[in-house]
């Protein structure tokens, strides 16, 4: 482990000093002011600041830092895409200036002056992709630091209805509210944020709550502080729960499986104390006078390198043919591998994907750079009778921001229907 996060920390700062220093000789070749001492300085200042933070970061990680870490460390991320995504993207485009200027350069002139090969970079009249992709660099700057103070925590209630001629006649009209991808450890010392949240869901007065996983990034202990605010969300018939793929703490470097499961157990009991049922690989049904429907919670399962946990058949294997059942399942690729067209399951419920943080989502158009692994990675699907909705999530993981993407409270709505649309 020390090994790796030393060239990962090797990596990064090559990274950092590559993209500066061609970014730079860029931006005195074509603005005479940052070429005195103060702009030079505070350019440089830069680096070193991200340079210090990453050796900073590494050295916590090592030593394997408690819940604050992950909170800290994604918001230090934040900055760094704020900062290294749109220079890297003025530095793409600046190459690509100095390519179409090279025949204007003969060879002999690299290596008979002095200093040549910096005069080469910002000599020539030829400036123009520069100066247009800067204006483009500086927006995107924007944008990142938008995600981080506005985006991450500007949650918004989606409605969604759902029609099933399979529905029982006294749900009709069950209101359910899905939430998954919580993500504790990142949003630690942020109770004030997710109170809100918790504040919208109750104003939905919900029939059901439904969580579809990610409690937190790798440690149970990340739930410390957070049962008792989690557990003021209310709903008439309950909460009900799965595990997703950070749950299991297999991205943390535990000293032994024995830890692992340990850590399982406490994660298990923090669900429980936060009023969630938690269903691993089984289900539960909700009554209305003699009218039944059924909730099914599989543990995860997700295409390589996510493990398969769920145990789908055994999930559904105490639900009577044709009920109307939800199946909870973190990793909406499950839907496709093992849902529709496989079984009468006629809504599943996933989250996982975020919607990878950044997006365009309209009514009649989604698009993200996640779609590439998931093609269902937000929204509403149908296939023939059976459905899937899969939720962006309320917290954050990596990126401590969220661009396009809001964080996401779902309103189902159940619907008796006599024929599907």
């Amino acid at each position: 482990m020390k090994s790796q996060i030393r060239l990962l920390f090797f990596f990064f700062v090559s990274f950092i000093l590559l993209v500066d220093g061609i970014g730079f000789a860029g931006l005195i070749s074509d603005f005479h002011i940052c070429r005195n001492p103060v702009s030079i300085a505070i350019f440089w200042l830069i680096p070193v600041v991200f340079i210090t933070g990453l050796q900073i970061f590494g050295k916590k990680f090592i030593a394997n830092n408690k819940p604050g870490f992950f909170a800290g460390f994604y918001v230090f991320t934040g900055f760094f895409l704020a900062f290294y995504v749109p220079k890297l993207f003025y530095t793409v485009f600046l190459l690509l200036e100095y390519i179409i200027k090279l025949p204007a350069y003969p060879l002999f002139r690299i290596f008979s002056e002095a200093g040549a090969i910096g005069k080469f970079m910002m000599g020539g009249p030829l400036n123009f992709i520069s100066m247009v992709v800067l204006p483009l660099s500086i927006v995107a700057f924007f944008v990142i630091i938008g995600g981080i103070v506005f985006g991450r925590f500007n949650f918004r209630v989606r409605s969604v209805e759902i029609l099933s001629k399979d529905l029982p006649p006294g749900f009709d009209g069950l209101r359910l509210v899905h939430i998954s991808d919580l993500h504790l450890g990142s949003l630690h010392g942020q109770q004030d944020k997710i109170r809100k949240a918790v504040g919208m869901i109750n104003r939905e007065s919900p029939d059901l709550i439904l969580f579809t996983g990610d409690l937190v990034n790798n440690l149970a202990e990340e739930a410390d502080g957070w049962t008792g605010l989690l557990s003021e969300m209310k709903s008439r018939y309950g909460i009900f729960s799965i595990l997703g793929n950070h749950d299991y703490g297999e991205y943390y470097n535990w000293p032994d499986e024995e830890s692992r499961m340990r850590n399982m157990d406490r994660l298990i009991r923090a669900h429980d104390a936060s009023g969630f049922t938690l269903l691993l690989n089984r289900s539960a049904s909700i009554r209305v006078g003699s009218e039944e429907i059924f909730i099914a919670g599989v543990e995860n399962w997700g295409l390589p390198p996510f493990k398969q946990y769920g145990d789908l058949g055994k999930a559904l294997q105490d639900i009577p043919t044709g009920a109307f059942t939800l199946l909870l399942s973190h990793d909406p690729s499950h839907w496709d591998e093992e849902v529709v067209g496989k079984t009468s399951v006629q809504l599943t419920l996933s989250g996982h994907t975020h919607g990878m943080q950044f997006g365009i989502r309209t009514r009649k158009f989604r698009w993200s750079p996640v779609q590439l692994k998931y093609p269902r990675w937000i929204g509403l699907y149908q296939q023939g009778y059976q459905y899937l909705y899969v939720n962006p999530g309320l917290g954050y993981i990596g990126y401590a921001g969220r661009i396009f993407i809001p964080p996401e409270i779902t309103l189902v709505t159940l619907k008796k229907s006599t024929q599907e649309k």
